[in-house]
């Protein structure tokens, strides 16, 4: 194996490990989940193409929200004939603001981690019924309206079955924590 083919498979591997984290990124600030799917795949091709060229990457997490923040703008940009468009100042400011608590993260990576461990363990505890609703909502991303129906249940009775477990998942992690 080349050193080239080491450099990208180091930095696929880096890249698989924190595409949760780019993503959570990503969509949070797009709220469209094929045009937040279109940038992770863009910053993966440009993150490659880098890396061919032997371009060193000291913080390859930061790198890739920087790349993914520029296409973000631009998807902004193509939007500005919508209905409703945003203030670019206060695009600028949400996505400072976005990047710095990332930027908090990577300072702290094991705390990262031993937060999704512990909520890990948090899901994984509670009954089967709670995990599928969760499930539903978080993984599948089913519209609560969507999840009532199928459920036979009130929207608002779902709504409260979230946030309580939400509460009750936030409780379990923070215990965790400090036992930690």
């Amino acid at each position: 194996m080349t050193a080239k083919s080491e450099a990208v498979q180091r930095a696929a591997a880096g890249f698989l490990r924190d595409r949760h984290r780019l993503g959570a990124f990503v969509h949070g600030l797009l709220r469209d989940p094929h045009a937040a799917e279109d940038v992770l795949q863009e910053v993966w091709l440009c993150l490659a193409a880098e890396v061919e060229k032997g371009t060193l990457l000291e913080n390859q997490s930061a790198w890739c929200r920087g790349v993914a923040r520029n296409l973000i703008r631009r998807i902004w940009h193509r939007r500005r004939s919508a209905k409703v468009v945003p203030d670019s100042a206060l695009l600028e400011t949400l996505l400072d603001r976005v990047e710095q608590s990332f930027a908090e993260a990577d300072a702290a990576p094991e705390e990262w981690t031993e937060r999704q461990e512990a909520l890990n363990e948090c899901v994984a505890s509670l009954p089967e019924a709670s995990r599928r609703l969760l499930s539903l909502r978080y993984e599948e991303r089913i519209p609560v309206a969507e999840l009532a129906q199928r459920l036979n249940r009130t929207f608002e009775g779902v709504t409260k079955a979230l946030y309580r477990l939400r509460k009750d998942l936030l409780h379990c992690v923070e215990r965790k924590l400090v036992h930690h």
